[in-house]
């Protein structure tokens, strides 16, 4: 198959790209700047030109398969200017896809894109599936507009996925490298109550989740791309330390981490015990279910 990746340059796109070589389909890399080649790229792979701004002309003519995962990175302080580029990234950007697919002779069968479980905001013990309601919030808001811009292409006869992403464990890159030198730094411990739930997922997994998406048909809207079971947040931190073999002996109230992380705080405060029905159901096999051998993999 042809398939496009945006945001392969990412944590989950560089799995993801490796994968999809190795199985032998051929790839076409977006990136802003396509006058120079990447210099990870391992094969001939096609580089066409994708920004936010300018997404409506994008060319995705050609593909069976599009795969969305470009947004502006969540991982930083939230000031207004922040927001609005994390907002515009992922909204603006899905939206100037979906033009772009339906202004193309060719029109990918499948388009697969990043959301997030931000989703369902703070909902404590409730366990949260793909029919659950969406919550309240900044992620929340964002998440629900830029599934509905994606969820337009079903109108042109475009099988849409959605795939709602919990934290992704990877030692190249998003919160574990952070994590790990807080813990090695004796900073690591309980945020919080400890108390809200997880939702997290090993980055090998989630490539495959996309690609998964791709194959099975059977998937359609929004699906977890989590592991099978969430963690309360006391239980992720016990674990962690026992990889890094460091105590946590820090603990941080929410109070502080709302003064000093600002609305960023809502990515480790929410509690969130999501479920990935979807996948489970549609027989997917998870490589990491366990997050003991999650963290081993990424730590080691």
């Amino acid at each position: 198959m042809k398939i496009g990746i945006t945001g392969a340059r990412g944590l989950v796109g560089k799995v993801l790209a490796a994968r999809l070589r190795k199985q032998g389909h051929d790839l076409v890399l977006y990136t802003r700047a396509v006058e120079g080649r990447w210099e990870e790229l391992e094969s001939a792979e096609e580089l066409r030109h994708f920004s936010p701004e300018v997404a409506g002309d994008t060319d995705v003519s050609g593909l069976h398969a599009l795969i969305h995962l470009a947004g502006e990175p969540v991982l930083e302080v939230w000031t207004a200017a922040k927001k609005e580029q994390i907002r515009a990234s992922r909204i603006d950007g899905t939206a100037g896809l979906v033009a772009a697919m339906e202004a193309c002779d060719a029109a990918p069968k499948v388009f697969v894109t990043a959301s997030g479980t931000g989703f369902y905001g703070d909902r404590g013990d409730e366990v949260l599936t793909e029919e659950s309601e969406h919550g309240e919030g900044f992620l929340s808001e964002v998440s629900q507009a830029w599934e509905a811009e994606a969820m337009r292409a079903q109108a042109l006869g475009i099988r849409v996925v959605c795939g709602r992403i919990g934290m992704v464990l990877g030692s190249e890159g998003g919160a574990a490298p952070k994590l790990k030198t807080l813990f090695r730094w004796g900073l690591g411990g309980q945020l919080g109550s400890g108390k809200q739930w997880m939702p997290w997922v090993h980055v090998e997994d989630v490539a495959q989740m996309f690609i998964h998406a791709v194959e099975q048909e059977s998937l359609v809207g929004a699906v977890n791309f989590c592991a099978p079971e969430a963690v309360r947040n006391k239980d992720f931190t016990k674990a962690l330390a026992r990889q890094v073999k460091r105590p946590a002996l820090a603990w941080v109230p929410a109070p502080v981490l709302k003064l000093v992380m600002g609305g960023l705080s809502d990515l480790v405060l929410m509690s969130e015990r999501v479920e990935s029905v979807s996948l489970r159901e549609s027989g997917f096999e998870w490589s990491y279910a366990d997050l003991q051998a999650a963290l081993a993999e990424v730590m080691a």
